[in-house]
């Protein structure tokens, strides 16, 4: 039994209309639900999202995070921002895979304390911000110790601290102004990072 032309090229017209259809709505889907990142990372779940545990601090430096939220730059270089999923704070943010990671609202670094004789890090700029580095695993910590809030970025050995925190480091001073200094010759001690209460 042959097909009609006419029914047949019906048929041709909506497989035509209703594929393209189809994969519209999947990609819309995964976009409005964050799902459509597809670089895959070691500490990813299936649907790409990256899962962390909120800032301890992230309630207490609630607005100061806010600021800095709103300074962060969508693409890091080269790096594209992903998809990042915690309990209730929105102030982790991540680029890359694998993933520099920026988490605002951490705990003071350790290194930080009253006599304490390290070498703080800038990004360039003198007026800061500041940062302790510390190595951590595969990676560096950078955490600023001379804003409101403590905020701490995780840079894979993949990247350079030199590509990755001049930026990052641009928001962050843009976001917070200085609330102490890290220069240990100030003829007021009470001012140094090392003694904030």
């Amino acid at each position: 039994m042959a097909i009609d032309p006419v029914v047949r090229r019906a048929a041709l017209i909506a497989t035509a209309v209703t594929l393209p259809l189809v994969v519209l709505l999947a990609l819309t889907i995964g976009s409005v639900t964050g799902d459509s990142d597809p670089s895959p990372s070691p500490t990813a779940n299936p649907r790409g999202a990256l899962t962390f545990a909120d800032p301890p601090r992230a309630d207490v430096d609630a607005a100061a995070c806010a600021k800095v939220l709103a300074q962060l730059p969508i693409t890091l270089g080269r790096l594209s921002q992903r998809v990042v999923r915690t309990p209730k704070s929105p102030f982790v943010v991540a680029w890359g895979d694998p993933a520099v990671v920026l988490r605002c609202g951490v705990t003071r670094p350790a290194s930080l304390k009253p006599g304490d004789a390290s070498t703080f890090q800038n990004t360039g700029d003198l007026l800061g911000p500041y940062f302790d580095v510390v190595r951590d695993g595969d990676a560096h910590v950078w955490t600023s110790v001379d804003r409101a809030a403590y905020v701490s970025v995780t840079i894979p050995s993949a990247y350079q601290g030199a590509d990755v925190m001049p930026p990052l480091g641009a928001a962050i001073a843009k976001a917070l102004p200085a609330v102490c200094t890290t220069d240990s010759a100030t003829a007021d001690l009470a001012t140094l990072c090392t003694r904030r209460k």
